[in-house]
């Protein structure tokens, strides 16, 4: 009986990470957006200059990688105090 619960819990387990899987690629094309909205301000990127990754570990935890590569920087100006 105890290794029929065993593997009710891994099966459990495969699906519900199977469900968090399927979510990703919506999320990371939300958050592509949002961050080329955001980096944009500091510097150019081109299309392809910005890369995600986001990977779902065993434990459930979320590893998440990003690279924008650019060729220029936007210089920041400075906070006038009024």
């Amino acid at each position: 009986m105890l290794k029929q619960k065993d593997l009710i819990k891994e099966r459990l387990s495969k699906v519900m990470l199977s469900d968090k899987v399927d979510g990703l690629e919506t999320l990371l094309t939300v958050l592509k957006s949002d961050l080329r909205l955001l980096l944009r301000d500091f510097m150019t990127l081109d299309d392809d200059a910005l890369k995600l990754e986001l990977n779902v570990l065993d434990d459930g935890k979320y590893s998440f990688n990003i690279t924008a590569n650019t060729n220029r920087l936007i210089e920041v100006g400075r906070m006038i105090n009024e």
